[in-house]
C-alpha cells in the first residue's frame, strides 16, 4: 500500500513538473497585470514537486555520524568489507559529506570503491551556507563583548573588513578558528565560484584519496596576524573538464557532497536489492568538532539530514560521557522538531575495547566479575563498571529500544573478516601490516575474551540479559555483524515507513503550495483575462518546439561520424577507394609489367625470329620509367585531380546532408514558410523590441536547413594547397643528386645487377607508398574540410537552438507572429492556461 501511494505521489509531481516546464521565467516581465508573487510562488510550487519527485525516487538514507575521533570512518570500512577505503586517522581526515551506494555482487571477492563523483555547492547554497556561518560568527563575536557580524551575503568587502577588525581585537580560540574558516570560504567563493557553483564532476580514486583530504592548517593560531590567513586562490574564468588535487584541495570549502560506489560482495553484506537497486545509501556526515571546517561542515549536515530516515550514531567508547553526542542529537533535533527522533536512531559504541576502565582500578573488578562463582545481571555488573553503566545509560538516552545499542570495536572486526578468506583483501598493505604487528592487537584480543566470559555469565541469568547479548556480540566479531543485521532490518521496518513520512509531508507541502497558487491565479482572473490560446498559436509552438529537440539531436549526433556519400559511405573511404583505383590505372604499371619475364624487366634488348621486324635497334623506350622522377609529373596530376573530387565530394554531401536533415521537419517548415514573412521582423521590433525581433530573425533564418547551404560551403577553404612535391614518397634530384633513385631495370643499372632481384616485387612496393604517401594527405585534407563543415554547423546550431528554447516562452510573440494580435489585443497566454491545469489537478 506505501509503495503504492509513493508511485502515485511521484507520478503527480512528476506530472506538474512537465509542465510547469514551459512556464517560462520571470512571469512579472510578461505584462504589467502580472502579480510581483506569482513567480516566488510558482518557484515554491516547482521546489515542492522536485522535493517529492527526490524522495520518492530515493532508497532508505542511512546517515553516520559522530565526533571526528570516534573510528567512523573505520566502521564504514568494516561495513563495506575494506578498512581504508576512505581515509583512516586519529585526526580528522574527511570533511565532505559523502553518499556511499552499496552495489552487491556475487561472489567472495574483494570490495571495490570507484565513480566518485563531486558535487559543488550552487551559488543560493554558497549563499545559504555564507548566512549560516555569519550567524555563529556574530554569535561568538557577542560572547567575548565584540561587535556583530554584516548578515547580508552580497556584502563581501564588508564581511571581510569586520573579520580582519575582529581578529584583531580577540584571540579568542573558538572564535578565530571561525574567522579563518570564513575568510577563507569567502575567498575561495570569490575565485572558483564562478567555474564551479553548481557543477558536478567525476574523478579518479588516486585523485580523491589524495584531494578530499581536510586541509592541513596550523592549530596554533592565536599568534598569526589576518594577512597570514590562506590567500585566495588564482581565479579560474570557466569550468575545468578534469578535477586535479591540487584544484580539489583548493576548492574544499565549495564541495557539497561526494558519491561513490561501493561494489561489495554478498559474502561480505548481503543486502537485499530492489531491481537492481541496494535498498539504502550509507550517509558519512564529517566528524563533528573539527576546528577547520566545523561550522560549514555542520552547515552540509543539517542540510543532508533532511533527507535521512535513519541515523547511525557512533559514540566513542575511549572517552565515554562526552556531551559532544548531545550536540548531535540537538543539532538533529533542529531539523525534525516534531519528531521523536530516538526512534530513527541506532547507537554504536565505537572503540569499546578502549573503555576507560582503569579510572575504576584498571580490569580488576572486570576479572573478579568474571571470576566470581555467584550469578551475576546487569545491576551487579554497572555497581561494580560505573564506567560501563555510564557508557550504557548515554547510548540509551538517543534510542527507544536498547537493543539497537551496539558495542564495537573497528579494529577486531577488520581482523576477523581478514581470517575468513586468505584470498580477499580487506585493507590496504600498509594497514594489514599495522595489525600484524606483535602486540598490536593485544588488547583487543584480551579484552575480547574478557567481556565475552561475562556475557556468557549474564546469559545464564533468568532472563537473558540484553547487556550479556551486546557483549556476545562485540566479542564475536567486534560487533560488526550485528550492526549489520540491525542496519538491514531497521532499513526494511522503520527505514522505509520513515522514507513513506517523508514523502508524504512533502507531498502535504506540495498540496498546500497548489492552494497559494490557486489563490494566485484566482486574483489575476478577477481582472477579467480569459484563458483561452488559438489552434494557430498552438501550432506554432508545437512546430517551434519540434525543431528544437530535432536540431538538439542533430547536433548532439554532430561530428560522431564523417560526412557521407549518397550510397551511405564515408567520404574519407571513398577518397582512399579513388586514389588506390587512379594510382592502379597509371599506364606506367602496365608498361613495367609488359617488359618483365620472369620477374626481370629488361629494356633496350633487341628481339629474336619473326618478332625482330619491330626492333627499333638499340633506341630506348623513354616512357617506360627508370627513374624516380619518371612518376612525379603523373603524381603530381593525380593529386590534383583527386583533391577536386574530394572537394566536390564534400560540397555534394554537405547539401545531401541538410537535404535530409530538413526532411526530418518537413511539416513544421512548410508551416513556418507559411506564416514567417521577412517584413514581420521590422514591425516586431517596433512593437515589442529588439530582443524579440533578435528571436524571430533566428527563426527565419533557421528554420530550413536547406537555406544553411551557401553559408556552409563558404566556410570551406577549399583553397588550401596540396603540396605534390612534399608528398611525393620517393627520392627526387637536388643538389647532390641529378637524377633521383635511378630503378635496377634502368639500362645504365641491369649491366651491373649480376644476379638481378625480382623487379616486380619493386614495382607493387613502389605503387603501395605512392598510394599510401597520397592518401594520407588527402585523407587529412578531407578531415579538415569536414571539420570546417561541422563548425560551421555547430555555429549555426549555436544561434538558433537559443532561440528555438525561448520563443515558446514569449507569448505575446507567438500570438503576434500566429494571429497578429498586438500585445493589447492579445487575450490569456498558454503559461497562464497551464498554471490554471496544474492548479486544478487533483492532488
Amino acid at each position: 500500500m506505501e509503495l503504492d501511494k509513493l508511485e502515485f505521489y511521484k507520478e503527480k509531481a512528476e506530472l506538474i513538473l512537465k509542465k510547469l516546464d514551459s512556464v517560462p521565467q520571470n512571469l512579472y516581465s510578461q505584462g504589467n497585470w502580472v502579480p510581483s508573487t506569482l513567480d516566488e510562488c510558482v518557484n515554491k510550487y516547482r521546489k515542492a514537486a522536485e522535493r517529492v519527485t527526490e524522495l520518492a525516487t530515493s532508497p532508505v538514507k542511512i546517515g553516520l555520524m559522530g565526533e571526528f575521533n570516534a573510528g567512523k570512518t573505520l566502521l564504514l570500512g568494516n561495513l563495506i568489507g575494506f578498512a581504508d577505503a576512505l581515509p583512516v586517522s586519529e585526526n580528522p581526515t574527511t570533511g565532505n559529506v559523502t553518499a556511499i551506494h552499496l552495489i552487491p555482487q556475487e561472489g567472495f571477492q574483494t570490495t571495490q570503491v570507484d565513480n566518485y563523483t563531486v558535487h559543488y555547492l550552487t551559488r543560493d547554497e554558497v549563499n545559504e551556507c555564507l548566512g549560516f556561518m555569519l550567524k555563529e560568527a556574530s554569535r561568538r563575536a557577542k560572547a567575548v563583548g565584540l561587535s556583530s557580524a554584516p548578515q547580508t551575503t552580497l556584502q563581501i568587502d564588508s564581511i571581510l573588513g569586520w573579520c580582519e577588525e575582529v581578529w584583531s581585537n580577540s584571540k579568542n580560540l573558538e572564535l578565530r578558528y571561525l574567522l579563518r574558516e570564513l575568510v577563507g570560504f569567502i575567498r575561495v567563493y570569490t575565485s572558483y565560484g564562478t567555474a564551479l557553483c553548481g557543477c558536478s564532476r567525476q574523478i579518479d580514486a588516486s585523485i580523491a584519496r589524495d584531494g578530499l583530504k581536510l586541509p592541513d592548517m596550523p592549530m596554533a593560531i592565536q599568534n598569526l596576524s589576518f594577512q597570514e590567513l590562506p590567500r585566495a586562490p588564482i581565479p579560474l574564468p570557466n569550468a575545468p573538464g578534469i578535477l586535479q588535487v591540487k584544484l580539489l584541495q583548493n576548492s574544499f570549502s565549495l564541495i557539497k557532497r561526494i558519491d561513490i560506489q561501493v561494489k561489495i560482495s554478498r559474502e561480505i553484506w548481503n543486502i537485499p536489492t530492489h531491481e537492481g537497486v541496494s535498498e539504502f545509501i550509507l550517509m558519512d556526515f564529517p566528524g563533528l568538532g573539527a576546528a577547520n571546517s566545523g561550522v560549514r561542515d555542520r552547515f552540509l549536515s543539517l542540510k543532508e539530514l533532511k533527507d535521512v530516515q535513519t541515523v547511525l550514531l557512533l559514540l566513542n567508547g575511549k572517552s565515554s560521557g562526552s556531551d559532544r553526542a548531545n550536540e548531535i542529537f540537538t543539532m538533529m533535533q533542529q531539523e525534525r522538531p516534531k519528531q521523536d527522533l530516538k526512534d530513527l536512531i541506532l547507537v554504536g559504541v565505537g572503540r569499546f575495547n578502549q573503555l576507560p576502565l582503569e579510572s575504576e582500578g584498571g580490569e580488576r573488578l572486570l576479572d573478579k566479575l568474571i571470576e566470581n562463582n555467584a550469578s551475576l545481571d546487569e545491576a551487579n555488573v554497572f555497581q561494580k563498571l560505573d564506567v560501563l553503566r555510564t557508557t550504557i545509560d548515554q547510548a540509551s538516552a538517543f534510542t527507544t529500544e536498547k537493543d539497537r545499542i551496539v558495542l564495537l570495536d573497528q579494529l577486531m572486526g577488520i581482523a576477523d573478516l581478514a581470517k575468513r578468506s586468505s584470498n580477499v583483501k580487506v585493507a590496504s598493505q600498509e594497514f594489514l601490516a599495522n595489525l600484524d604487528y606483535p602486540g598490536f592487537l593485544e588488547q583487543s584480543k584480551r579484552m575480547r575474551r574478557k567481556w565475552e566470559l561475562l556475557s556468557n555469565k549474564l546469559l545464564a541469568s533468568k532472563p537473558p540479559s540484553i547487556l550479556g547479548k551486546q557483549l556476545g556480540y562485540f566479542a564475536e566479531d567486534g560487533g560488526i555483524g550485528r550492526l549489520r543485521e540491525l542496519i538491514q532490518t531497521h532499513v526494511s521496518t522503520h527505514g522505509q515507513r520513515q522514507l513513506y513520512e517523508d514523502v508524504t509531508r512533502a507531498y502535504n507541502i506540495l498540496s498546500k503550495q497548489q492552494q497559494e497558487l490557486k489563490t494566485e491565479l484566482t486574483n489575476i482572473e478577477e481582472k477579467g483575462i480569459p484563458i483561452s490560446e488559438s489552434q494557430a498559436v498552438i501550432d506554432l509552438r508545437n512546430a517551434i518546439q519540434t525543431l528544437n529537440k530535432v536540431y538538439e539531436n542533430f547536433k548532439a549526433n554532430l561530428g560522431n561520424e564523417g560526412l557521407k556519400n549518397r550510397a551511405g559511405i564515408t567520404v574519407e573511404q571513398t577518397v582512399k577507394d579513388e586514389t588506390i583505383f587512379r594510382v592502379h590505372d597509371w599506364n606506367q604499371w602496365t608498361l613495367l609489367f609488359n617488359k618483365a619475364n620472369n620477374g626481370i624487366i629488361t629494356l633496350g634488348q633487341s628481339k629474336k625470329g619473326a618478332a625482330s621486324r619491330f626492333d627499333r635497334g638499340s633506341k630506348t623506350d623513354n616512357s617506360i620509367p627508370t627513374t624516380s622522377s619518371d612518376f612525379y609529373p603523373k603524381f603530381e596530376k593525380t593529386v590534383k585531380n583527386l583533391k577536386d573530387f574530394a572537394t566536390e565530394l564534400i560540397y555534394q554531401a554537405v547539401k545531401d546532408l541538410l537535404a535530409q536533415f530538413s526532411n526530418q521537419i518537413t511539416s513544421e517548415r512548410d508551416l513556418l514558410k507559411t506564416i514567417l514573412r521577412p517584413e514581420m521582423e521590422q514591425k516586431i521590433e517596433a512593437t515589442f523590441d529588439s530582443e524579440r525581433a533578435d528571436l524571430f530573425f533566428a527563426l527565419l533564418h533557421g528554420y530550413d536547413p536547406n537555406d544553411w547551404q551557401k553559408d556552409i560551403i563558404k566556410e570551406i577553404n577549399s583553397e588550401e594547397t596540396l603540396f605534390a612535391a612534399t608528398m611525393f614518397p620517393l627520392a627526387r634530384p637536388d643538389e647532390k643528386h641529378q637524377t633521383g633513385r635511378i630503378f635496377d631495370w634502368a639500362p645504365e643499372r641491369s649491366q651491373d645487377n649480376k644476379t638481378p632481384a625480382n623487379h616486380l616485387l619493386l614495382v607493387l612496393r613502389l605503387q603501395d607508398e605512392i598510394i599510401a604517401s597520397a592518401s594520407l594527405h588527402l585523407v587529412q585534407y578531407v578531415n579538415e574540410l569536414n571539420k570546417q563543415v561541422n563548425d560551421g554547423l555547430m555555429s549555426i546550431l549555436g544561434e538558433i537552438i537559443p532561440a528555438l528554447q525561448e520563443l515558446p516562452k514569449k507569448e505575446d510573440l507567438l500570438r503576434y507572429i500566429a494571429d497578429g494580435e498586438s500585445p493589447t489585443e492579445a487575450g490569456s497566454p498558454a503559461w497562464l492556461k497551464t498554471l490554471s491545469e496544474i492548479a486544478d489537478l487533483s492532488l
